[in-house]
C-alpha cells in the first residue's frame, strides 16, 4: 500500500496542498481533493484488513484496478466520482457542501470533517 497517502492523511492536508502548489499544478484544490479520497480509501482498506481481491469484490471492479489505486502509478488514475463511489461502497460516507465563496472565485477546500465550529462569542447581557 502507498504509504504517502496514509501519511497525509495522519498530518493532515496544510502540507499536502502546498507540495501540490509548489509544482505549479492547476487545480490544486480538485488533485488534493481526489487525493484525500484515495487516502481515505487505502485507509479504509487497511482498517477492514481485506486483501486486493477483497477490495475489489466489494467495490465491484476487477482486482488489477485495486492495484492500480494501491501503487499510485498517476495522479489523474481515477476520476474523483470513480474514488466517490469505491469510497462509499467500502462503507465511507462522502460529505459534498458547497457555500458563497469569500472572494470573487469559489474554490476546493478539503475537510476531514473533525474540524469543529468556532464558539461564537456571546454578547454581554446588559444589567440594568
Amino acid at each position: 500500500m502507498n504509504k504517502k497517502y496514509l501519511k497525509l492523511l495522519a498530518e493532515g492536508w496544510g502540507v499536502g496542498s502546498s507540495a501540490l502548489a509548489a509544482l505549479g499544478l492547476e487545480n490544486v484544490g480538485r488533485l488534493q481533493a481526489k487525493a484525500y479520497l484515495r487516502a481515505a480509501i487505502l485507509s479504509r482498506i487497511a482498517e477492514l484488513e481485506i486483501t486486493q481481491v477483497e477490495a475489489a469484490r466489494r467495490i465491484g471492479v476487477p482486482q488489477p484496478k485495486i492495484s492500480f489505486l494501491m501503487a499510485d502509478t498517476t495522479p489523474r488514475g481515477f476520476s474523483s466520482d470513480k474514488l466517490m463511489d469505491f469510497a462509499t461502497k467500502l462503507g465511507l460516507d462522502v460529505k459534498i457542501q458547497v457555500q458563497p465563496a469569500r472572494s470573487r472565485l469559489g474554490k476546493v477546500i478539503i475537510s476531514d470533517g473533525t474540524e469543529r465550529a468556532k464558539p461564537r462569542r456571546r454578547k454581554a447581557s446588559r444589567v440594568a
